[in-house]
């Protein structure tokens, strides 16, 4: 079964911002990130959610993203009951939005708010990446109880029911360690391109790929897809590169490339 992840963003636009600059945050970082890492992504500010909807919601999920761009209080709020109840949770924020007091030391990966079609393929895995190490590492949860040594279980995740009737105690725990995610992602760019790569894939040019054909990456190089799935309106795809095999989302970022015969 698909493990669920509750993204708390902004409900609307704040002051400063293009309209629509939510929903292609959304569309074109979060949403394929969270695919990619196995999470279908839900939205908190869905229209349908009552507030106890929400609150079940950022409990009930396997995973948590909370937006603070704009210092956003409803994700300060998913946050809060993250952390309160030892929950994973992962922190994002665009790069205009000023720190918010200490809670850069919890790690937050920041995205450039231009939406430039050179930086959202990237940011786009580096997101993946942190999903998947908060979700597995113990010491990337985002846990205000770990860090003060404090509450029941406090190396585990606990469930509302025992932070009720449970009385909090003091032990001494292992120093944790803290989840760095660096702003732009490490992955260098092949630079000279190889004789045999052409132009950029487009949308009409995704539609048409299969298993077994090969394509370029910007980050990875050349690749044959193995596996190729459609989820939602993205297509995510298994693909072997010399590297090793990775699971990517296919899309006219301008980091895919066709191979020229």
């Amino acid at each position: 079964m698909e493990k669920k992840c509750i993204v708390i963003m902004p409900t609307s636009d704040p002051d400063g911002y293009t309209s629509g600059h939510v929903n292609r945050v959304y569309d074109y970082i979060v949403a394929p990130a969270c695919r990619t890492a196995g999470f279908w992504p839900t939205r908190a500010d869905n229209s349908d959610n009552t507030a106890l909807d929400v609150i079940k919601n950022i409990i009930d999920s396997d995973m948590a993203i909370c937006d603070l761009s704009a210092k956003n209080p409803t994700a300060l709020y998913g946050l809060a009951i993250r952390q309160a109840l030892n929950l994973p949770v992962t922190l994002i924020k665009d790069l205009k939005t000023q720190t918010i007091f200490s809670i850069m030391e919890q790690g937050v990966m920041e995205y450039d708010e231009s939406l430039r079609i050179d930086t959202v393929q990237k940011e786009v895995e580096v997101l993946r990446q942190t999903l998947e190490k908060t979700f597995t590492d113990k010491a990337a949860v985002n846990s205000l109880l770990d860090r003060l040594s404090i509450g029941p279980g406090a190396t585990s995740p606990v469930s509302p029911s025992s932070i009720l009737t449970s009385s909090s105690t003091f032990e001494d725990q292992p120093e944790q360690e803290e989840i760095t995610v660096p702003k732009e992602s490490t992955l260098p760019i092949i630079s000279p391109l190889p004789d045999y790569v052409g132009d950029p894939i487009t949308e009409t040019g995704i539609e048409k790929l299969k298993i077994g054909d090969s394509l370029f990456h910007m980050n990875h190089g050349k690749g044959e897809i193995k596996t190729m799935k459609k989820m939602g309106k993205d297509k995510i795809a298994e693909v072997l590169f010399e590297s090793g095999a990775k699971t990517l989302v296919i899309g006219t970022s301008g980091f895919w490339r066709k191979i020229i015969s």
